[in-house]
């Protein structure tokens, strides 16, 4: 039985941590371990699709001990088509938002922002909501792994880590 304030089955950080990582530490750490099978510092990041649906529709109460509007979420990479259209609305990459992730003097991934919009791409109404997705991926030339590991390769290939944030408006006065 769960303990006061402990969830059946869900990762918790100790009292006074929030989970809040720099995007090298997020390669580093979570996803290059988690590639290789190997243990997390900290096991609060739950794996789901997040491009099934909308940023709404995601199980948001999966991920605790972070900092408002802001979730982690290991998943399967985003095609590499500028839009990924769902019921609903649409995830389109922002150029502006993509590059290296450098550690120690080397690369060891890449990010891309993704925004959500309400509404049908590309002739549709485009209404941008206050939804986003990071999405972070290894680079392959940073985790050691056998030319026949096939299992492993795949991994590198498919995995991300993503960083959902909701953005709120700041308040009229």
């Amino acid at each position: 039985m769960a303990s006061a304030g402990q969830a059946l089955n869900r990762p918790t950080l100790p009292a006074g941590y929030r989970f809040s990582p720099n995007n090298d530490d997020l390669i580093v750490y979570y996803l290059k371990r988690k590639i290789l099978g190997q243990q997390l510092p900290a096991d609060v990041i739950t794996t789901t699709d997040v491009y099934a649906s909308s940023p709404d529709k995601l199980p948001l109460d999966d991920f605790k001990g972070g900092v408002p509007n802001e979730w982690f979420f290991f998943s399967t990479r985003s095609k590499d088509d500028n839009t990924i259209a769902l019921d609903g609305g649409y995830y389109e990459i922002d150029p502006e938002g993509a590059g290296p992730i450098p550690w120690e003097g080397k690369v060891v991934g890449y990010v891309k922002t993704l925004n959500f919009y309400q509404g049908s791409s590309p002739n549709g109404t485009e209404t941008e909501t206050e939804w986003m997705v990071e999405e972070f991926r290894v680079n392959p030339e940073f985790v050691p792994v056998n030319d026949d590991d096939r299992s492993t390769q795949e991994k590198i290939e498919n995995l991300v880590a993503c960083k959902i944030s909701r953005v709120q408006p700041e308040p009229e006065w």
